[in-house]
């Protein structure tokens, strides 16, 4: 049952796929994540799934961010605040959850290499069902082989799941790598 409605929750995210402005997909040996984000003048609104194979764990998220750039003769840099609405299967349990941070990403010399980080975290009052906390945190090094088109990247994720029993659970802890295709 809970395959099924993750399949459903990705099919949902693959039909927006033609409105779509970004499409950013990374792996490891036992997690894939896809991601599509849209853009709304100054805000980015994004949709996503990852599943944990090894695990059996899934998350779908959504998100909407106020983003903005920056660029000078020294350095380009990309900045959003915002939040994600997470719903996750962990260890069997269900949780929804609304985690507030954002991101930055950092192309120094306003080269081809950046380096890029984002932060969210959902406390208990805003995380319900069978959770107690949740957040993410993902960390990458990226290189933009079109610039501001398409990028390859090496990245750090850890998602992690606190239960309403105590368990803490980490649902994702790997290096991944990826590609991001803007159109």
């Amino acid at each position: 049952m809970r395959l099924r409605l993750f399949m459903a929750a990705w099919l949902a995210v693959f039909c927006t796929a033609a409105q779509a402005d970004s499409l950013d997909i990374n792996l490891n040996d036992e997690a894939v994540e896809v991601a599509y984000s849209t853009y709304l003048r100054t805000a980015e609104l994004s949709f996503g799934g990852l599943y944990n194979e090894d695990r059996e764990d899934w998350v779908a998220h959504a998100g909407l961010l106020a983003l903005g750039i920056r660029e000078s003769p020294g350095s380009r840099s990309y900045a959003g605040l915002g939040g994600k609405l997470y719903f996750a299967s962990v260890n069997d349990k269900e949780l929804l959850a609304l985690g507030l941070g954002g991101l930055l990403r950092w192309f120094p010399g306003n080269g081809p290499f950046g380096v890029g980080a984002s932060l969210y975290y959902a406390p208990d009052v805003v995380t319900v069902m069978d959770g107690e906390k949740f957040w993410e945190f993902v960390a990458r090094v990226e290189f933009e082989v079109v610039k501001e088109t398409a990028s390859l990247y090496v990245g750090y994720r850890k998602l992690r799941a606190e239960l309403d029993s105590g368990e803490e659970v980490d649902v994702e802890e790997d290096p991944h790598i990826g590609v991001r295709i803007s159109f």
